[in-house]
């Protein structure tokens, strides 16, 4: 199959030669007349086109932008040097097709994700040394392309709460490469998360009523991970949402005082946009140990949505301002304003 490119290309260059070489024997023949010299213009500029069509396609193979403006070039070069241009370009040709070779292969090589699932692990990426979220946040800003992959790279060393934003910002950079590294890294997190719900729901069919408890909570937990941590989006996220409340209730059939499961109940409530149900199973949260102050932000959620006001000022000004959640402070500062 590589054998017709290649005759191909040996075919045009033979041919934009015969063409310079019948041009120039019109021109040298010594009962030149005008009938001879337009003939000989006429093999010259078809010489330099062929020329500027296959010239680009051995040196810059699939770059289409590139093969335009180089090919403009070599027609320049072989027309106002009428079979030197020619004979130059051939003799350099085996030279300047290594070197366009070995560029490409260099190119490539900076990001190949030639499988979404076969990425490096976290401990080949960053050597085994921690990687502080914010630091990536700031490094992902630089206009280098090659630290903004570096960051994008060691979010494998970041839980996922804190990977996904960053991960999800570089589905929109500029750089192909680190576009297709972001969805790759979010595709593997979905995938790993889907497999596990996989193989728990297997792992049901396979357990007496009594062994169910562990697997309902697991399965509710990872459709939830998935929904919440933004790996799905539209309508598969309210989808991914219904199937977490379908298997937490499940799991409360057997666990209707386990305070993680209530919480974790009451969350899903709330993102269904069942405000009055979620503040039902907050409360009973609490009452069963869950502390006030991690259901602070929630009971202000749902009172802001059900457009109390009042509440959701009283609530978030008791906040303790947490330098480590940003948008939780800008919000609460919003509220502690005076009006």
């Amino acid at each position: 199959m590589k054998a017709f490119p290649v005759l191909r290309s040996v075919v045009l260059i033979a041919l934009a030669l015969g063409l310079e070489i019948s041009g120039l024997g019109l021109i040298l023949d010594e009962s030149m007349s005008e009938r001879n010299l337009m003939t000989a213009g006429f093999c010259h500029v078809m010489a330099s086109a062929v020329a500027a069509y296959i010239f680009p396609k051995i040196i810059v193979p699939d770059q289409y932008e590139s093969q335009r403006a180089t090919g403009l070039f070599f027609f320049v070069l072989v027309f106002y040097l009428p079979v030197l241009g020619l004979m130059g370009l051939m003799l350099g040709m085996p030279l300047i097709a290594g070197w366009s070779s070995k560029r490409t292969q260099s190119s490539d090589s900076s990001v190949r994700v030639n499988k979404i699932r076969d990425l490096p692990s976290e401990a080949a990426v960053t050597h085994g040394q921690p990687v502080n979220s914010h630091g990536l946040y700031d490094l992902y800003q630089s206009r280098d392309a090659n630290k903004r992959l570096q960051a994008v790279y060691a979010t494998l060393k970041l839980e996922d709460r804190d990977a996904i934003p960053l991960l999800r910002t570089a589905l929109g950079d500029a750089t192909d490469d680190i576009r297709l590294l972001a969805y790759a890294l979010l595709d593997r997190k979905e995938y790993r998360l889907s497999k596990r719900i996989e193989q728990a729901k297997q792992n049901l069919e396979k357990q007496e009523n009594s062994g169910k408890q562990q697997l309902y909570r697991q399965i509710a937990n990872d459709y939830w991970e998935l929904a919440h941590l933004g790996l799905v989006q539209g309508d598969a996220k309210n989808y991914v949402l219904g199937m977490a409340f379908k298997y937490i209730e499940l799991g409360l059939v057997y666990s209707p005082e386990d305070s993680g499961l209530l919480f974790q109940y009451a969350q899903i409530l709330l993102r269904l946009g069942k405000y009055q149900e979620a503040l039902e199973e907050f409360k009973k949260a609490e009452m069963l140990g869950i502390e006030f102050i991690c259901l602070q932000t929630y009971y202000a959620e749902i009172a802001f949505y059900t457009r109390r006001y009042f509440e959701v000022k009283q609530l978030m000004t008791a906040i303790e301002l947490p330098a480590a959640y940003p948008l939780l402070t800008t919000a609460a500062r919003f509220w502690r304003k005076k009006i």
